[in-house]
């Protein structure tokens, strides 16, 4: 998977990856990750796009849902420390 766009959130209990990503095939696809700070639960999802405007604009939606429901990004050196 070649990733070409990633943010980070977290919250107290919770964290979530959202990255825009190409697949072995070439496709453009919106991933969204979550995973508990305190346990093992978490998932993800894959959401295939048609083009990098339909990726961008899932990403843009999911990002400002996040920050509504509390999440706040984590900057990008602090993310590749957690990871």
């Amino acid at each position: 998977m070649n990733i070409l766009l990633r943010t980070d959130f977290k919250t107290n209990a919770r964290g979530y990856t959202l990255l825009i990503a190409r697949d072995l095939f070439g496709d453009l696809s919106v991933v969204r990750c979550w995973y508990g700070l305190h346990n093992n639960r978490g998932g993800h999802k894959q959401q295939p796009c048609h083009d990098w405007h339909e990726a961008l604009a899932a990403y843009q939606r999911i990002t400002a849902r996040r920050l509504r429901r509390g999440y706040q990004e984590i900057p990008p050196v602090e993310a590749e420390n957690a990871a």
